[in-house]
């Protein structure tokens, strides 16, 4: 349904494209409102003053649980284009493009990505289920893709691509800004490449709060072993952590690691029971406060943390 979501707006777009596109073409700033911190960035990185962008969520909130106010509402039928995140991250979803028809159109990012990641999880650890009423293990899209920066840099290109349409007549400065963006994103790949040769493929084994760094160990050869499921709404169960803390033990796993968003005292739970040592925190579902405001900064604190405390 959300590829056939993000089908759709791209019709939208090339409809308004032509006929009453032209006239709002010639309408600047134009008006963006985006569902994650990373988008938000994007967005204005892509768009500099040739937008307005209104990022819904602030650094910190955790976007699993997040409600869209009344206010945000409004903001989102005022909108001529809405960026979110899409995977099923934003539960609101259906509701806001339900509420936006009166104004722009609506891009599920995450949706049209062209590798998503399938994690395979057992049921227990998945929010809404059960592992008695369910299959042992339940298959489901990640929705954390900007731990992957190849995404990031895809996402960049559909934000261009969408503001192009929208406004023709600032394509030039969408492009030189957009290639300016991915310039550094390459610059962040090449760096964490370079981080990542310290660290010996035996030692990438990530506990985490939740299971939110699919991608990132998709990308650099990880092994994720996560106390709860992709969504911080689950819980996990008492088998289910006690073969994690058998885990540990056996594989002599030297350091977990917390997240901004999660409740800290699941980790200080496995902390206590293993004697393992707490490497850091994690920014697990988007970005934070003083360095890790920014993309570069986060995903440079996240590698980091990961490699000095498994190296």
């Amino acid at each position: 349904m959300k590829r056939t979501l993000h089908c759709l707006t791209i019709a939208a777009v090339l409809g308004l494209s032509s006929g009453t596109g032209s006239a709002r073409a010639a309408e600047l700033p134009l008006r963006v409102v985006t569902l994650s911190t990373v988008l938000t960035e994007i967005a204005h990185e892509v768009g500099g003053d040739q937008v307005v962008v209104t990022g819904l969520l602030q650094p910190g909130v955790d976007p699993h649980s997040f409600e869209p106010s009344p206010a945000d509402m409004r903001a989102v039928v005022a909108a001529e284009v809405v960026f979110a995140s899409g995977l099923n991250l934003e539960s609101y979803l259906d509701r806001l493009v339900a509420n936006s028809r009166a104004g722009g159109i609506v891009v599920s990012v995450g949706d049209a990505l062209p590798r998503p990641f399938a994690m395979t999880a057992p049921s227990d650890l998945v929010a809404g289920t059960s592992g008695a009423d369910h299959a042992p293990f339940r298959r489901e899209l990640d929705p954390h893709w900007w731990h992957s920066i190849e995404n990031v840099r895809v996402a960049a290109g559909l934000v261009r691509d969408h503001y192009k349409l929208l406004r023709p007549a600032g394509a030039d400065i969408f492009e030189r800004k957009a290639r300016a963006y991915l310039d550094r994103l390459s610059a962040l790949q090449a760096w964490v490449a370079d981080e990542m040769s310290q660290l010996p493929p035996a030692r990438r084994q990530l506990v985490t709060s939740h299971d939110a760094f699919g991608y990132f160990a998709r990308d650099y050869g990880f092994t994720i072993h996560a106390i709860s499921g992709p969504s911080t709404d689950g819980e996990p169960n008492a088998r289910h952590l006690a073969a994690l803390i058998d885990l540990i033990r056996r594989e002599h796993i030297p350091a977990v690691f917390a997240e901004s968003s999660t409740n800290p005292q699941l980790m200080a739970n496995l902390v206590a029971e293993t004697g393992v040592r707490l490497g850091g925190t994690l920014y697990a579902d988007g970005l934070g406060l003083g360095a890790a405001s920014t993309y570069e900064g986060m995903y440079r604190h996240n590698v980091t943390v990961v490699v000095e405390a498994l190296r």
